[in-house]
């Protein structure tokens, strides 16, 4: 988690649960899914997945030229 406060006691159980959607909706957002008990599951058969990660890097290099 890049965000992560340098202060360790800003920590809460809502800053882990926070984290925990940003992190799902970047694991979705590629091609994976939720299986059970926090396991994420990624079909390689598909080509979806390959697809959605050329898409956010796509989206990393706008915003990358965006800053500069």
């Amino acid at each position: 988690m890049g965000e992560y406060p340098d202060d360790r006691e800003q920590v809460t159980d809502a800053y882990r649960r926070k984290a925990k959607k940003k992190i799902a909706a970047l694991w979705q957002s590629i091609g994976f899914q939720p299986f059970r008990h926090g396991v994420w599951l990624l079909d390689t058969a598909l080509r979806q997945p390959e697809e959605l990660l050329q898409a956010r890097r796509a989206e990393l290099h706008t915003l990358s030229a965006s800053f500069q």
